[in-house]
């Protein structure tokens, strides 16, 4: 018989070692770089908020924010797109903005202390979130069509109205489609002329949506509105005094359209 010959060569134990202590080294810098990775995020996102901290708004709702008091880079709403986006949801109806997106200076919402307003649903991207937050998404995320801030108010629900900043005598156009049940001539706050316009958004007879801060309506009561298409009025000027909480953003007179939803329960 003939007489068999060892192999030459490396033997399967040693094969099977040898890739076991390959498997570790590349586990093992993997690790290594994984590790490197999430260091090098937090020092960045640390220069981010160190960054913010020494920008910060010396106003009460930037502090609290972690928002900066300069006006976006961006416009609040994509001017390449629509005249009036859907800026915000209330239930399951779209609300258009309501100047033109290429007039839009700043959206912004804050708590009112009706309990009856009704609480919005912004869509977008809020502006003066966390630094941390906002690192992050501008790394992975691509730009939002609808940007926003959410500013401190009296009120349990933070997004129970919406401002919409324009210069004054911007058109005004209705939100919704509906019927108008009231323009009324008051005094805000007792001393400055305004104008309220209360909308019945169509197939909500429990709900009205009301605008103030217009000049020059040119609607009625019990006129049909279409969400987009009939105007209402116009921005009107603004008193320091009510349009400072979003000139420390927009670097204007902070004028604006104030807008809320009341729900009165049907009994």
């Amino acid at each position: 018989m003939e007489e068999l010959k060892p192999t030459v060569g490396v033997t399967r134990p040693q094969a099977t070692e040898r890739n076991r202590q390959r498997a570790i080294v590349y586990r093992r810098r993997r690790i290594l770089f994984g590790l490197g990775f999430v260091a090098l995020c937090l020092v960045i996102a640390g220069i981010a908020l160190a960054t913010n901290a020494g920008t910060a708004s010396s106003d009460i709702s930037a502090q609290t924010m972690l928002g900066t008091n300069s006006r976006p880079d961006a416009a609040p709403v994509d001017s390449g797109g629509t005249e009036h986006p859907v800026f915000a949801r209330w239930q399951e109806r779209n609300l258009l903005l309501p100047v033109p997106a290429k007039d839009a200076t700043i959206i912004a919402y804050q708590p009112v202390a009706d309990e009856r307003a009704a609480a919005l649903t912004p869509l977008g991207e809020q502006i003066n979130t966390n630094a941390l937050v906002r690192f992050f998404r501008g790394i992975f995320a691509s730009p939002p069509p609808v940007r926003y801030y959410l500013l401190e108010g009296k009120g349990e629900k933070p997004t129970s109205s919406a401002l919409v900043g324009a210069a004054p005598g911007t058109p005004v156009y209705a939100p919704v489609s509906g019927v108008v049940t009231a323009v009324t001539r008051y005094l805000l706050y007792g001393k400055y002329e305004d104008v309220q316009i209360d909308i019945r958004p169509e197939k909500s007879s429990g709900a009205t949506l009301s605008l103030i801060l217009i000049a020059d309506p040119v609607v009625s009561i019990g006129q049909p509105v279409i969400a987009g298409k009939t105007q209402l009025g116009k921005v009107r000027e603004c008193p320091e005094q009510l349009g400072k909480t979003l000139s420390v953003y927009t670097h204007d007179s902070g004028a604006h359209i104030h807008m809320q939803i009341t729900e009165v329960p049907i009994r």
